[in-house]
């Protein structure tokens, strides 16, 4: 089923829902996005060993 004929045989319930679902679902893509590229601290890892080694 096509994205216009769905929207056409839903209710204004359903349709709210989905309003809300792909704002819930943009909200957690941009986190995780900013998540991803934040900037990285030294002190977050702290395992003791040498990144180096």
């Amino acid at each position: 089923m096509e994205a216009e004929e769905m929207e056409c045989t839903a209710t204004a319930a359903v349709k709210q829902a989905m309003e809300r679902a792909h704002e819930e679902r943009g909200r957690a893509m941009r986190a995780f996005w900013a998540r991803l590229f934040a900037p990285r601290r030294a002190g977050v890892l702290q395992t003791g060993i040498s990144r180096w080694a």
